[in-house]
Parts: C-alpha cells; sequence; structure tokens
C-alpha cells in the first residue's frame, strides 16, 4: 500500500529516491514515524506516549478525546480535585475572623460588622459580616451546617460554581436585610452577622441538585422546614437574612440547570464544558447585579 504523498519530498511516493519529510516542516528530512497516524515527525513535532512516539497533531488530538471522555459533575463542569476546598477555605476564616472578635471586637466590629445604616458606605461589609458570630455557639452551628452540606454540593457543582453560589446567597441575605430595614426603626442602626444566609443558600441549591439528579430530597426538605420555623419563633434572628439567601440559592441552581448547555452526540464535550462555565458564570454575575440594583433603588428611594 503507497504511503500518503504528503510524508514524501517527490511527488511520486514510489520514486526510490523520495524522503520522507515532517508535513508540519516540510525542509526537514524524517524517518522517524508517528506509531498513530504513522506520517514522519521530525524532532520538534515528536512527543513521546507510552504506545511510542506520537506527532504534534496526533497528540492534540488524544488530548481532546480524553478532555472529552473526563466525567463531569452536576452542573457539567470537570470534577477538579475531590477536596472541598471552598467550605474549608470558608470555615477557617470563620474560625479566624471569630479569634479577631475575641481579641479586638470593637475593631472587628466597627470594620467588618454590616449594619444598614451605614452600609452603602462600607460596601464590604455585605460580605465580610458574613464571617462574623453573634457567640461560639453561634459559630459551631453554622460550621457544622456548612461542613454537612458543603462537602457533598462543592462536589457536585465544582469549586467555582459553590463559591459563586455561597457568597451571591451572603451577598442577597445582606441585601435583604437592608431592603426591608425601616429607617425609623432600631432595625436601621442595628447590626447583623453570620454565615446564615449563605448557608440558607446552599440549602435550597441542594434540595434542587438532588431533584434535579434523581437524588433524595426529603431530608434536606424537613431541614430546610426546621430552619425557618427556628428563624420565625426564636428572637434576634434575621428572618430576611436567611430568606435572601434561600431566594438566592434557588434561584441559581435552578437556573444553571435550566440554561446549561445539553450534549448531544457527536459535540465536543471539553468545548460544552467551557460554554456550560461561561454560561454560569453568567447566571452568578446576574444575581450579584440583581442585588446591587435592589441596593441602589433603595437608596435612591430614600433620597426622595
Amino acid at each position: 500500500m503507497n504511503r500518503p504523498s504528503y510524508g514524501y519530498s517527490a511527488e511520486d511516493p514510489s520514486e526510490p529516491q523520495a524522503q520522507p519529510v515532517c508535513p508540519r516542516h516540510p525542509d526537514r528530512v524524517s524517518y522517524v514515524r508517528c506509531k498513530r497516524c504513522d506520517r514522519p515527525a521530525c524532532p520538534d513535532c515528536q512527543r513521546s506516549a507510552a504506545v511510542g512516539m506520537l506527532c504534534v497533531d496526533c497528540e492534540n488530538e488524544l488530548s481532546r478525546q480524553q478532555a472529552s471522555a473526563r466525567p463531569r459533575n452536576a452542573m457539567g463542569g470537570g470534577m477538579g480535585s475531590r477536596q472541598p476546598v471552598v467550605t474549608y477555605t470558608v470555615m477557617g476564616l470563620s474560625v479566624l475572623f471569630y479569634l479577631g472578635q475575641v481579641l479586638a471586637p470593637s475593631v472587628m466590629y466597627q470594620l467588618l460588622m454590616f449594619v444598614p445604616f451605614r452600609a452603602v458606605a462600607m460596601p464590604w461589609t455585605f460580605l465580610t459580616s458574613g464571617f462574623l458570630h453573634g457567640g461560639l455557639l453561634h459559630l459551631a452551628l453554622n460550621m457544622y451546617a456548612l461542613w454537612i452540606v458543603g462537602q457533598y454540593l462543592e462536589r457536585s457543582m465544582g469549586h467555582a460554581r459553590f463559591a459563586g453560589v455561597y457568597f451571591a446567597s451572603l451577598l442577597a441575605g445582606h441585601t435583604a436585610v437592608y431592603l426591608f430595614a425601616d429607617p425609623a426603626s432600631d432595625a436601621w442602626i442595628s447590626g447583623t452577622v453570620g454565615a446564615s444566609g449563605g448557608v440558607f443558600g446552599l440549602f435550597a441549591a441542594v434540595f434542587i441538585v438532588n431533584r434535579r439528579m434523581g437524588a433524595q430530597t426529603a431530608q434536606i426538605a424537613v431541614l430546610i422546614g426546621l430552619n425557618l420555623v427556628f428563624t420565625f419563633t426564636i428572637p434576634n434572628i434575621s428572618w430576611q437574612g436567611h430568606l435572601g439567601g434561600l431566594v438566592m440559592g434557588a434561584l441559581l441552581t435552578a437556573a444553571m440547570f435550566a440554561l446549561r448547555p445539553k450534549a448531544a452526540p457527536g459535540v465536543d464535550r471539553q468545548s460544552l464544558a467551557r460554554r456550560s462555565a461561561l454560561t454560569h458564570g453568567a447566571i452568578i454575575t446576574g444575581g450579584i447585579v440583581l442585588c446591587l440594583a435592589l441596593v441602589l433603588g433603595k437608596v435612591l428611594l430614600l433620597m426622595v
């Protein structure tokens, strides 16, 4: 059987004087051939592999095939590290912030606590207040809840999507506190602390992920129900923050599933994963922009 003509320097590959040349570098003669496509490959185009030497084109094609065959998480993203690094990082920062509260409470509360009347002047408090807690029991309960749902959900959604849902829910919780705070009441000058808004957002995300994946939802539904009962029956709990986080977590996760690009036969799964990441990033960004718009709307109403 004759070899392809692009591997030879002469026009007729049957001629004895024909010399094999590298397709990517036609000025280079090479007698080393790719084990997969049998084309000549010069030293710059040779890639070592378990089966022998491959040309750079075959190596790239195999890499794309392997990437397409990699397992994906519930959101269509790469599996990545199995360790819930975002969950552990949030827990670690919360503990560090609490130590700061113990050692320098006035500094921590003045600089990092969310208070509606000064929130616009100190916008970072919409997030930093989520790392502060009202006591050791408050910290322990929130960290235990985060540890329980975070490990499972971060593996199911991926690190970036998990972080996006958590922090957007945290932002939404304090946004709800700001929206419902009456400037003529004590709520306008009262501080709010805790990771509960983000945790409630994760509760909603777990419920939707399990429902869409055909997993058990009764336990998380009961957990959400019990926490809502505690929210409205125990004094000094910010129901606005809990509901704001719950609604944002539900909306973002539901939108991620609804707008996730669908796989079809013959579609490049790696390209599909990139589109999915861009779509989900836009959804999370949209949730953040919505919170900012609601805050701006409240500011404009107060100025009228």
